[in-house]
């Protein structure tokens, strides 16, 4: 028996997703740019305080840097919430 090619009209009404809300698109994208932003520069202060640690042999410093990851981030919080 030979097969029936399928209909390309369904027998309900197609449902049209709504318009793209642009603005909370934008905000999702600068969100998105900010997180990594800020990761980078987490990033490459736990790289400087592993050098720190293991290559240069100055643990206090090593320690400094990794202290200044959390409290940045506090601080960058803060600071963030008053611009709003």
């Amino acid at each position: 028996m030979a097969r029936k090619p399928a209909t390309a009209t369904p027998a309900t009404p197609v449902e049209l997703p709504p318009a793209m809300d642009y603005a909370q698109h934008e905000a999702t994208y600068n969100g998105f740019v900010n997180f990594v932003k800020w990761a980078i520069v987490a990033l490459v202060l736990v790289v400087l305080s592993l050098y720190a640690f293991i290559e240069a042999h100055q643990p206090i410093i090593g320690t400094l840097l990794l202290l200044v990851i959390p409290v940045g981030a506090i601080a960058v919080m803060v600071m963030g919430s008053r611009r709003t």
